[in-house]
Formats: C-alpha cells, structure tokens, sequence
C-alpha cells in the first residue's frame, strides 16, 4: 500500500498535536475566562484576556500533548507545522482588525476575533487531515456572525465559542483515538 505523502505528514503532526485537540482545548478555556471577564470588567478587558490567553494556548496546548499524551515530536510533518506558523499572520492581522474596531465599535470588535479564529481553523483540517475543523470553524463562524450583526440570541459571545470549542476539543480528541 503506498501512502501520499501528505496523508503521512498529517497522520504524524495529528501524533505529535494529539489531533489538535489539546490546542483546540486550552483555546475554550481561553474563551470561556474571556467571557467572564467581560461579564465582570467590560469588553476591553475581555479583549485584553483573549489577546494574552491566545499568546498562551499554542504552548500550554503542547505541554498537555507531551506530558498527558505523551507525544512525539513532529518528523514528516514539519511542513505542516511551518503552514501553521505562516497562517498566524493572517491571524494577527486579524487581531489587529478587531483591536481597532474595539476602539471605533467596540461591540465588533469580540466578534471579529471570533471570526478570525473560525476561520483559522478550517486550515486546520488540511494540517490534521480531520474533517471536524471544518465544523467548528463553521460553528464559531456562525456564532460571530449572528454576533456582528447585533442579533441578541446569543448571551456572551465568549463562553458561546468557548463552549464551541470545549465539544469540538473532545469530539476531535474522540476522533483521533479512534484512528491511533
């Protein structure tokens, strides 16, 4: 049986990143302390902790994948990882969209960052190989656009996608021990 070459590199960086969900979980803890945050001092300061939390997640993410999983290091699929170091650009250049809307209309600016992440995240299932990335970045999506356009069905936009984030962590987690 011959394996293509980027199913390879997915199946080993979806090993070394425990299939994203360690990351995909620390990121709902981030919302979801955003979101009190904001219940608590107001959308700056919620937008402070999203900022702050987010510099966190990528390395708390792969302190679980190694000490609770016990993962490898990358091999074949460090491509994969420099695709995912590059799409953090498109990501700041986002946060820095929302930074200025939090000045300009500040009840855009949390829902920005929310799309941002949504959208980042359907990168994701071509770095894992994981179809699930696609339905939480729609998810989260959906959640940021009826947000930004001022419809009040949802009650804090930051413990919606930490929620969001917490079942798609576990769904993807589920996912990845199925295939191990």
């Amino acid at each position: 049986m011959i394996t293509h070459p980027l199913a390879a590199a997915q199946r080993d960086l979806a090993q070394a990143y425990a299939g994203g969900a360690p990351g995909v979980f620390v990121s709902g803890l981030v919302w979801l302390i955003a979101g009190a945050v904001w219940k608590l001092h107001g959308v700056n300061a919620a937008f402070a902790a999203l900022f702050f939390g987010g510099m966190a997640i990528h390395p708390l993410g792969v302190l679980v994948e190694r000490v609770v999983f016990k993962a490898p290091k990358a091999t074949i699929g460090k491509p994969l990882e420099t695709l995912a170091i590059e799409a953090t650009i498109p990501l700041f250049v986002g946060v820095m969209i929302a930074w200025v809307l939090l000045v300009r209309a500040p009840d855009l600016a949390i829902p920005t960052f929310a799309a941002i992440v949504g959208a980042r995240y359907f990168l994701f299932r071509t770095l894992y190989g994981e179809i699930a990335y696609w339905v939480l970045g729609a998810a989260i999506l959906a959640a940021a656009g009826v947000a930004m356009f001022g419809i009040r069905l949802l009650p804090n936009l930051g413990f919606v996608v930490g929620g969001i984030e917490l079942v798609a962590a576990a769904w993807i987690l589920q996912r990845w021990r199925a295939r191990c």
